[in-house]
């Protein structure tokens, strides 16, 4: 089990939200329950019972004519589940700590190192360095590409932590003084 010091962030730890204001030492993976081997997020909502079998499928069957779009957005279009839930599910999925970002618990001076237009194609943000790291939010800790170029610039080892991308964008614009998205 690892620890990481940290302060003023919201974690999700299963459905329960932490709101965390001094520095104290949180655990960066939940206790998890025992799933039977779901790999795929629809699998997960359904094991949490955040969506039932009949709309994972209905969700799935959108999904194979669109092929665009993930099962997620789809199921969030149908209005099924919240962007929150994906998240919170997602950090399930990859065992990822899901946080929400704050101007005012951010190390500003670590995004500001990376280009604003970076920061907007890849929807993550650096929140601060613990041991040497980056801890970087990212909407989709998933994308490879976006990893490899904050590395790039950073020139450090990252340690990534889910955000919703609503999170980001906001804490973006707050960073570089934009009033809208």
């Amino acid at each position: 089990m690892q620890y990481a010091p940290t302060y003023g962030f919201r974690i999700k730890c299963g459905m329960t939200e932490i709101i965390i204001k001094e520095k104290i030492c949180i655990k960066m993976k939940d206790d998890k329950k025992e799933i039977k081997n779901p790999q795929k997020l629809g699998e997960i909502l359904v094991h949490y019972k955040i969506i039932t079998p009949e709309q994972l499928e209905e969700g799935l069957k959108i999904q194979k004519k669109n092929r665009v779009k993930r099962i997620g957005e789809i199921l969030i279009d149908l209005g099924m589940v919240t962007q929150d839930e994906i998240n919170w599910v997602l950090g399930k999925q990859l065992d990822l700590p899901y946080v929400q970002v704050n101007i005012g618990n951010i190390d500003i001076q670590l995004s500001k190192n990376i280009s604003e237009d970076t920061l907007r194609k890849f929807k993550a943000i650096p929140i601060m360095e613990l041991n040497g790291e980056l801890v970087v939010a990212m909407a989709d800790p998933t994308d490879e590409e976006a990893i490899e170029m904050i590395k790039e610039v950073s020139k450090r080892k990252l340690k990534i932590v889910l955000a919703s991308f609503e999170n980001i964008d906001e804490t973006i614009n707050q960073i570089f003084h934009h009033n809208n998205k």
